[in-house]
């Protein structure tokens, strides 16, 4: 019993050296399941679009039609702003925007990189879509860190009035 605990005790400290497996750090943990995330058609049970136009139809099949409606009938950014933090979450957590995914990587091609960019890029296209609009890319992705950096800048501004 003794020699059993003993040879429990030594592959619970040496465990991974025992196995084989070479401690990674933090970063490259990362990486590796980013990595593998980007390759994936799905995460958590689902579907990645591999990019805008795909996000688009996915986007056309899950959202009911009185939702479409409600959502092209007001004015883009008000629209946009409205649903940012219940459906733009819906679309960050499971469409992989914080982690990556393949989704991700279309989009940083585009020059999106941030998280809330990419989610708002997608919801100013698929507004755009609804109203039988062009969807131009580009403008887009230049209206999108436009805005950011707006915001960025009036939190900084407030911040500095408030010291």
């Amino acid at each position: 019993m003794k020699e059993c605990l003993t040879i429990m005790f030594l592959l619970w400290v040496l465990g991974p050296s025992v196995q084989g497996q070479d401690t990674l750090s933090y970063e490259d943990q990362y990486q590796q399941e980013y990595m593998k995330r980007i390759q994936k058609t799905h995460i958590n049970g689902f579907y990645i679009p591999k990019d805008l136009s795909d996000a688009l139809r996915v986007l056309h099949e899950i959202v009911d039609e009185e939702g479409k409606e409600r959502f092209a009938a007001r004015p883009d950014s008000i629209a946009v702003n409205r649903v940012f933090f219940s459906f733009g979450r819906w679309i960050n957590i499971n469409w992989g925007m914080e982690f990556g995914s393949r989704l991700t990587v279309a989009l940083n091609e585009l020059g999106v990189s941030y998280p809330d960019d990419m989610v708002r890029l997608i919801m100013y296209a698929f507004h755009k879509d609804l109203r039988n609009e062009e969807v131009n890319v580009d403008d887009l992705v230049q209206r999108v860190i436009a805005e950011r950096r707006a915001r960025e800048d009036k939190a900084r501004t407030f911040a500095e009035r408030e010291q």
